[in-house]
């Protein structure tokens, strides 16, 4: 993982960006690794603290090409949905 950020859970939570032996299930106390925009949400709610100082401030990674798409993709998406809906005839 990219930007993984080492911390200590302060709560009980389970989520599939948290690296650590339990399948992301986390105890108060554990330690654990997650990505750095999750370790900031973490941390300004207060369910983990990061073992190396504060992230609040710090500056996130642009985002990976395969979390983008086109707008022209989006748009054929939809069409192909809508042709796909059964149509609705008021009888």
């Amino acid at each position: 993982m990219s930007d993984s950020v080492a911390m200590t859970a302060n709560t009980v939570f389970h989520n599939p960006r948290v690296q650590n032996a339990k399948n992301g299930l986390v105890e108060a106390g554990d330690t654990f690794e997650t990505d750095l925009a999750h370790a900031q949400d973490l941390e300004r709610l207060g369910h983990a603290i990061p073992l190396a100082g504060s992230v609040l401030g710090a500056e996130l990674p642009p985002l990976e090409p395969h979390h983008q798409v086109s707008e022209t993709a989006l748009r054929a998406d939809l069409a192909r949905r809508r042709s796909a809906e059964p149509a609705n005839d008021p009888a």
